[in-house]
């Protein structure tokens, strides 16, 4: 009898050490929440520490998702970046591998917010139109915080007849800012923002770097 009772103890045992491996990956714990990943048509909500102060403001914000292939196009990066199916975490290293390894920052802590469906439908609801000369006239998605140069990313950026001097629309009143000005490109838009990019000047100059 006691032989019976062992050998049912230990069948039990073995069971429940066969469990144990699915269980830590959550197989069985419907508490576990798979980490959201970029999709095309979201977006990701980029956040720089440990970087130039002056550089947070053309860095720091969000940005859509291309619909196409699944791409961002991000602040000094020589191309866009491919970012579909990636979690935070992830899209967090890969970033900051690159702005490392292009020499924009030696050591920088990128922070990543993959936005779910629930934002993204929101955010859908308010928008910036972009025309003029651009690479790539569009109706940007509006998102909090977003600027006027990542607006113009988004665009494609000024077109090679594009002026440097961008005109802003908001509530029936233009302001026109500077491309080349660190302080102008930093902007941040709102919702129905309509920007404009008139013809370059046959004058009109480029300077070498950003002006204050």
């Amino acid at each position: 009898m006691k032989s019976n009772i062992s050998k049912v103890l230990f069948a039990f045992l073995l069971a429940v050490c066969a469990l144990l491996p699915a269980m830590a990956q959550g197989e069985y714990d419907d508490s576990v929440v798979e980490e959201p990943r970029a999709r095309k048509g979201g977006f990701i909500r980029l956040e720089f520490r440990d970087i130039p102060a002056e550089d947070k403001a053309n860095v720091d914000g969000n940005y859509t998702v291309s619909n196409d292939d699944g791409t961002v196009m991000l602040p000094y990066l020589s191309s866009r970046v491919r970012v579909v199916g990636k979690t935070a975490r992830q899209l967090g290293d890969m970033v900051r591998q690159l702005y490392i390894e292009q020499k924009i920052y030696s050591r920088p802590i990128v922070m990543v917010h993959v936005g779910d469906d629930d934002e993204q439908r929101q955010l859908m609801t308010r928008r910036i139109t972009v025309t003029g000369y651009v690479n790539a006239k569009k109706v940007v998605v509006y998102r909090p915080g977003i600027t006027l140069i990542q607006v113009l990313l988004e665009c494609g950026d000024i077109s090679m007849h594009g002026s440097r001097n961008i005109q802003v629309t908001r509530k029936g009143v233009t302001r026109t800012y500077d491309y080349f000005s660190a302080g102008d490109r930093s902007i941040k838009l709102l919702p129905n923002d309509q920007v404009y990019v008139p013809e370059r000047g046959p004058w009109e100059g480029r300077p070498a770097k950003l002006l204050p």
